[in-house]
């Protein structure tokens, strides 16, 4: 998601992630191998293993600050469970794995709360067969899974009304970070490494000679480069356009609420909830400090990623508190804490875009329909193996070509659930 929150809308006393600050910008470089565009987890993941993995110069642009859009608002939901999609139940595996060791390989201490991913479902429903695909997936790669029925389904959730489910499945090694707090690591590191990070400067269009990329035309000047890679979220067709590349992102307006859960609900739920998608689609999970969070997933409202209403409304506000007062009656008296909204940026199909495209020497990492922050590490690696070597060994990359789409607009059909 992406979207600034006011102080009064978003307490950030609740919050209880590692924050650092950035080192001094430095000035624009006049020339770099590669420049990645964006300060999101995205770019900065990609970044950091360019920097430290690729014999590369390594030149970052954000026109905000770290974390600033998608990045900034998001749940930061870890967790494995991706029904029948083995491909990316694999790549979060490994995203899982490398967040879960961050600070050993970053270098950096981020957030990490363990809180089990839940599915709830009823027999033969198509959220059922997900739940059911899911389980079987992640018990053949021997990943922590559980399934639960009837009253052994209600001792684990006891805050839950569980009267029209039959079944759950549970992710139990799922957890939840912050999103600035792990874009704001990555960079640190990039850094670090020796690579460069400047903040509060815009990417205006792009030098192309030969039919390849030759340099980034910023507010604070040119860079010569030989690769750049659009790694900017909501804002990447707008790029590629400069490069007349058509990259078929819809952005959605996505709404959050925080709720304070009372004394006696916490007394009672001292874990305060697990992570879990909610009919109607939205999903909640604890939040730090105590609270609880629930958003809706693909609203399908559709917004400007630089024009559109903060704050949910009232009515949002009162359709979003009675999911969760339904589904977990024990909150139907907590205080609203903070309420913001923020931006997906969506594909047809849901899936990502990986893929060099366009002049020579041009990338796209975007499309990531909500579910980048859990993929993030992987995307960093395989972007570099890309760049690298034109394929990697942790998927296919084939499958998240930009091509696609020139066959079927709709490109895969279907898409990643919650």
């Amino acid at each position: 998601m992406t979207g600034r929150i006011d102080v009064d809308d978003r307490n950030n006393e609740t919050r209880e992630p590692a924050i650092h600050s950035m080192s001094t910008t430095p000035e624009l470089p006049t020339e770099t191998d590669v420049v990645v565009i964006g300060g999101g987890v995205i770019g900065t993941s990609i970044a950091y293993f360019l920097t430290t993995e690729a014999d590369r110069e390594v030149t970052l642009l954000e026109k905000d600050a770290i974390g600033a859009g998608s990045t900034g608002d998001s749940s930061a939901i870890i967790r494995r469970h991706y029904g029948e999609k083995e491909r990316y139940t694999r790549l979060a595996d490994w995203s899982y794995r490398f967040y879960s060791r961050f600070e050993e390989e970053v270098g950096e201490p981020i957030a990490f709360e363990r809180n089990r991913r839940v599915t709830f479902a009823a027999e033969g429903t198509e959220t059922a067969d997900y739940a059911e695909n899911g389980r079987e997936i992640l018990e053949r790669l021997d990943r922590p899974v559980s399934r639960y029925e009837g009253a052994a389904m209600e001792r684990e959730f006891p805050m839950f009304d569980l009267e029209e489910f039959d079944f759950a499945v549970s992710d139990d090694d799922a957890a939840y970070s912050d999103g600035t707090d792990v874009a704001s690591g990555f960079a640190r590191a990039v850094q670090d490494a020796g690579g460069t990070v400047v903040t509060g400067v815009a990417v205006e269009g792009f030098d192309v000679e030969d039919d390849t990329v030759t340099a980034v035309e910023t507010t604070d000047g040119s860079v010569e480069c030989e690769t750049a890679v659009l790694a900017a979220g909501p804002w990447t067709p707008r790029l590629a356009a400069e490069l007349d590349v058509d990259v078929p992102i819809t952005p959605s307006r996505e709404r959050v609420i925080l709720l304070d859960p009372s004394e006696e609900y916490l007394e009672r739920h001292p874990d305060v909830l697990p992570t879990a998608g909610l009919p109607g689609g939205y999903y909640a999970r604890s939040e730090f400090g105590g609270g609880a969070l629930i958003a809706t997933h693909h609203s399908g409202e559709t917004c400007d990623p630089d024009d559109y209403r903060n704050t949910p409304d009232q009515e949002t506000l009162l359709e979003l508190h009675a999911t969760l007062s339904e589904y977990v009656p024990g909150l139907e008296d907590a205080g609203v804490q903070g309420r913001y909204s923020g931006v997906y940026s969506n594909t047809p199909d849901h899936d990502f875009i990986l893929d060099e495209c366009g002049p020579a020497g041009c990338y796209l990492a975007c499309g990531f329909s909500g579910h980048g922050f859990k993929h993030a590490p992987a995307i960093g690696r395989l972007m570099t193996d890309l760049i690298e070597d034109g394929r990697s060994e942790l998927t296919d990359l084939e499958f998240f070509s930009l091509s696609r789409f020139a066959d079927d607009d709709g490109g895969h059909g279907g898409g990643i659930e919650f």
